[in-house]
């Protein structure tokens, strides 16, 4: 039986297993998709018309952008990646149905190695975005961004659309604003009215589109040209060289839904030390409900995760006396 499991492969996950390196913690990682958002890549297009990521993005020339990813934070997870798989028998590669409670602990149950059992648990297992819906536009579903507050930084002089009305959409709008030469939001029903919004309504190098749907993008091999948007019936062609989807997120919290306490979108809930109500079982990063999806948010949620699950292993005998 493994003192620790930590479920996941991002960089909230991969601080907890630096922490339980650092503390000789026995512990498993177990991961389907290694490297979380710090694994990403942009999709630009170069003069070589090479593909590099998972945005889409227009770029005139090699020159202007560097091929590799810069978001913050993302240097020091590639480094804890590389430690961590040096790690023999302290990961597995496999993707995680369930997670029971037992007397013992818990038991871990995979999809291709069968059951694992530990004394605690770590879930950080991120979330993802609902997509938009557009048929026969494969290519732009796997293109479009999904974290544009992250990338603003290298989109000077770029035009931008970003697609919904979250919090994240408000932000990221309010965040490119400040790079790229013109944002436009585009919100498929009316958008509140709080200090932001307010905010982007007084540039002039921001459109807020209100009651407008996407209804196709133009382009060819994964490269985005324009979108149109349509309302009442009227349609819009926008310019742009990068689009992002910002809708509802969806926590990857299956595994446990049935076994800790979740908000109304399915995020697990937890404390100000990352733990849930199921003594034992904590959640670290975006699949929790502590804010923010940055990087080095993830790092600082998956260290203290750790280190309560160090407590909390630490206190174990006496708890069951």
């Amino acid at each position: 039986m493994y003192d620790l499991i930590i479920i996941g492969g991002g960089a909230a996950s991969q601080a907890a297993a630096m922490y339980a390196i650092g503390k000789q913690i026995n512990f498993l990682m177990i991961y389907d998709v290694l490297g979380g958002r710090a694994g990403e890549r942009y999709v630009m297009r170069t003069e070589e018309d090479v593909p590099v990521g998972q945005i889409l993005v227009h770029f005139e020339s090699v020159d202007e952008v560097e091929k590799e990813d810069h978001l913050v934070g993302s240097e020091a997870v590639h480094l804890f990646e590389k430690y961590i798989m040096e790690q023999q028998g302290h990961v597995l590669k496999d993707y995680v149905n369930s997670v029971t409670k037992t007397d013992a602990g818990f038991t871990v149950a995979t999809a291709s190695n069968g059951t694992q059992q530990s004394k605690a648990v770590i879930v950080a297992t991120g979330d993802h975005t609902k997509p938009l819906n557009i048929p026969g536009k494969e290519w732009l579903i796997e293109g479009l961004g999904y974290s544009s507050a992250a990338h603003a930084e290298m989109l000077q002089g770029k035009q931008a659309a970003v697609f919904g009305i979250t919090e994240r959409a408000l932000h990221g709008t309010a965040e490119l604003a400040h790079t790229t030469s013109m944002v436009y939001l585009v919100a498929p029903e009316p958008v509140k009215s709080t200090p932001i919004v307010q905010a982007l309504k007084m540039r002039s190098d921001v459109e807020i589109l209100e009651g407008y749907q996407l209804k196709e993008a133009v382009g060819s091999d994964k490269q985005i040209q324009a979108v149109i948007v349509e309302k009442n019936g009227e349609t819009r062609r926008l310019e742009v060289d990068v689009a992002f989807v910002a809708q509802a997120l969806i926590p990857n919290s299956d595994m446990v839904k049935h076994l800790v306490e979740t908000d109304a979108e399915g995020f697990i809930k937890v404390n100000e030390r990352n733990a849930t109500n199921v003594p034992g079982l904590f959640a670290a990063g975006e699949v929790s409900t502590t804010f923010g999806r940055e990087i080095l948010i993830a790092i600082g949620e998956g260290a203290r995760a750790a280190l309560s699950a160090h407590d909390y292993l630490l206190a174990l005998p006496a708890l069951k006396s």
